[in-house]
């Protein structure tokens, strides 16, 4: 009987380290999902204050002036323009 106690006794212990082992194992992998998902989020905030600032300046009228005078060779009224003509 006292056999059987020990080997019964043994097995729980082996049973519980396993368990515990699987439990260790999965609380790391939760561990590396939450950086991944915290590094995802820094991320898409970075993203978010980029887009942010960008629609604040295209909606001021000093980006568009520029965009329309660079891209599309707009001028002012007073202004004269040039065309430089490349050798």
């Amino acid at each position: 009987m006292n056999r059987l106690g020990l080997i019964l006794f043994i097995l729980i212990i082996i049973y519980f380290i396993f368990f515990i082992r699987q439990d260790i194992m999965n609380n790391l992998e939760l561990k590396q999902q939450i950086q991944r998902v915290t590094i995802d989020i820094e991320q898409g905030n970075e993203r978010d204050h980029y887009l942010t600032d960008r629609l604040n300046r295209l909606q001021g009228d000093r980006l568009i002036e520029e965009l329309a005078r660079t891209r599309l060779g707009f001028v002012k009224k007073a202004e004269k323009a040039y065309k430089v003509i490349g050798r």
